[in-house]
């Protein structure tokens, strides 16, 4: 089992091997939400395309990599937790689209503060390893609504 881990870890890490295959890609996809949970950068730069785009709840911003980046910047209040739920993959060739549920408990201090969004997520295999080139959120619960 540790094997098989720290393979697909490899995977995951933008070796030659197939980044797309589905527990790769779920391992991946997951870093990412870390990368947006504790501001990685560095992680960002090198994983997300520059010509990403995120589309977000109802469309209220379309968000390119640079909004992306300014925005987990110094001001950005980490949440608590992001975690993923209902994770799937659908392949064809070298793009895969991952989607599932995603719950971002806001912060620690105070009452308890979470939202639920269904996310997609466009991940392609290039020369330089996978990269995501677009996602999608629509919020479908709140602690603060009865959506």
């Amino acid at each position: 089992m540790f094997v098989k881990l720290l393979g697909l870890l490899a995977l995951a890490h933008g070796s030659n091997a197939d980044c797309l295959e589905a527990e790769a890609l779920k391992i991946l996809d997951y870093q990412y939400e870390q990368a947006l949970r504790k501001p990685d950068l560095d992680w960002i730069r090198e994983r997300v395309a520059e010509q990403f785009v995120w589309v977000h709840n109802h469309a209220v911003l379309d968000e390119t990599r640079e909004m992306l980046l300014e925005r987990l910047g110094d001001d950005y209040q980490s949440p608590k937790s992001r975690e993923q739920t209902d994770v799937t993959v659908i392949r064809e060739g070298d793009t895969a689209v991952i989607y599932g549920l995603s719950t971002v408990d806001k912060f620690s201090d105070g009452p308890r503060h979470a939202n639920r969004y269904h996310y997609m997520r466009t991940w392609v295999n290039t020369e330089n390893g996978c990269r995501l080139i677009a996602a999608q959120t629509m919020k479908v619960w709140s602690t603060e609504s009865e959506l």
